[in-house]
């Protein structure tokens, strides 16, 4: 402040200006000229202000107060047998090298949870798509006869009563899974786009997974519902021939939807986009399905109302459900 009232006062000023006197700021604002700025008054208050002794508190220092580091009585060093290294500011009359103080820096913001960040969602992924690999390098041939025999309506016997494999079993039972974490994956990301999940009770993973495990449950207990149903009003020949197609459509959806979640993992592709393609997929994947279960069970033009209340009852209401629990999920655990 010194520096700065003797910058401010002319130099015939300086040498009349006495040097300490008894503090009243009216006589130190009169005796400047007339057309001193409010800065060259504030300055020479400052400079005319009355030393006042640092006195030091012997408590110990709980807070961590920068320049408060007093010695103990052991061992008494002094400022000045303490040496600092030299810096740019060494020279400098407003260094204070005997103030200690600790630079924390700044936190920086942390990065939200992704699902192409995570190590396990990505090796999870690289596992269905060797397996899916697999899966069309083993049975080409097979999926080319379910293919022939979806589209082509063909009823003869050697159709009716052929008898899978254990290993087109499991290839079933796997995308039948693949199609339940993939839809898991893609609410997950539509939670992540609708709530904040960086202050969330539940780990990422764990929510993942009731997603997932969600997901299975509404597979399972919709196969049960179409297995008992069909059991009441329809043969075992047709029966037959409507779980073939069904579970061509589900091993279908596993294989379609497996591009679009790659696309939105690792790709950070917009949620509308996301909900835009998959409702498209799923309504494309319902539709062969309308169409299947009309030429198998309703082949008939006056079942046509029945196939709406049986559709409707056992594929869109399970829909629905699903989407309930899986909305009254986040409810609960976020």
């Amino acid at each position: 402040m010194k520096d700065s009232l003797q910058t401010a006062l002319p130099a015939h000023e300086k040498a009349s200006y006495p040097i300490r006197q008894k503090f009243n700021p009216k006589k130190i604002i009169e005796s400047l000229p007339a057309d001193a700025t409010p800065a060259q008054q504030d300055s020479a208050i400052q400079a005319m202000l009355p030393p006042r002794p640092t006195v030091r508190s012997a408590r110990p220092d709980t807070l961590n107060l920068p320049g408060w580091q007093i010695p103990s009585a052991k061992t008494a060093l002094s400022v000045q047998d303490i040496r600092y290294d030299e810096n740019f500011f060494s020279t400098s009359p407003y260094y204070h090298a005997e103030i200690n103080i600790d630079p924390a820096g700044m936190d920086a913001d942390p990065l939200p949870y992704l699902l192409r960040h995570d190590d396990w969602v990505t090796g999870i992924l690289l596992c269905c798509f060797l397996v899916v690999m697999t899966i069309f390098a083993n049975s080409k041939k097979f999926i080319k006869q379910r293919l022939q025999d979806f589209f082509l309506n063909r009823m003869d016997k050697e159709k009716l009563f052929s008898i899978e494999t254990g290993r087109e079993m499991r290839h079933a039972i796997f995308l039948y899974l693949q199609s339940g974490l993939l839809v898991s994956l893609f609410f997950f990301d539509y939670t992540q786009t609708t709530r904040d999940l960086f202050m969330s009770p539940v780990s990422s993973h764990i929510l993942l997974g009731i997603y997932v495990l969600i997901c299975w449950i509404y597979l399972g207990l919709k196969q049960l519902f179409y297995a008992f149903v069909n059991w009441i009003f329809f043969d075992k020949e047709r029966r037959s021939t409507w779980l073939k197609s069904y579970s061509f459509l589900v091993s279908a959806e596993g294989v379609l939807l497996f591009p679009l979640a790659l696309i939105t993992v690792f790709f950070n592709l917009p949620t509308y986009s996301v909900i835009l393609c998959l409702c498209l997929l799923l309504g494309f994947i319902r539709l062969l399905l309308f169409y299947k279960t009309f030429c198998i069970f309703f082949p008939k033009f006056h079942g046509f109302l029945h196939l709406i209340v049986y559709f409707c009852a056992l594929e869109m209401l399970p829909l629905c459900g699903l989407w309930q629990a899986l909305t009254y999920t986040n409810d609960i655990l976020l």
